[in-house]
């Protein structure tokens, strides 16, 4: 097989693993019991203030571009998850325009049940795999995205 098709065919796979992810039976077994106002949608708003957060306090345009969303998308995300309590507009102390973003408990603990989930749901489909494969797996799609995040640093 050629190298073109390889490739044609890891990008076929990436897609699907996306998709894979948004399926209504994936979502479904993610979301049964957690009581996440917002769906995956408001869980990927956390989690992305979780991740930003890291590195200092995000505001709302952190948020957009880490979902890669247009900056009024993530601003209604947001505006629902301070109306449920997950997440709180501080002001930002050197740019009286920007708001800055914090967890709550509330939207700490749903991130850690759902990170709890989300590992439950990845054993089950990881069931029967050698370890070293999967270790293998994690190596190569760390470079995969390291090779990403270069492309987007090129401009």
């Amino acid at each position: 097989m050629s190298d073109l098709t390889r490739l044609d065919q890891l990008d076929d796979l990436l897609s699907g693993l996306r998709l894979a992810v948004q399926r209504p039976g994936y979502r479904r077994r993610l979301l049964e019991g957690l009581g996440a106002p917002g769906g995956v949608t408001g869980l990927r708003v956390l989690r992305a203030v979780q991740v930003l957060s890291a590195d200092g306090s995000p505001s709302i345009k952190d948020v957009a571009a880490r979902l890669a969303v247009e900056h009024s998308t993530a601003s209604r995300a947001v505006d629902s998850a301070v109306r449920e309590g997950l997440l709180r507009k501080q002001p930002c102390t050197d740019d009286q325009r920007r708001t800055r973003l914090e967890l709550t408990p509330d939207s700490e603990d749903l991130l850690a049940r759902t990170g709890a989930r989300r590992t439950e749901l990845l054993a089950t489909i990881t069931r029967g795999w050698e370890q070293a494969d999967l270790d293998r797996l994690i190596e190569l799609l760390e470079g995969l995205q390291n090779g990403y995040d270069r492309l987007e640093d090129l401009g």
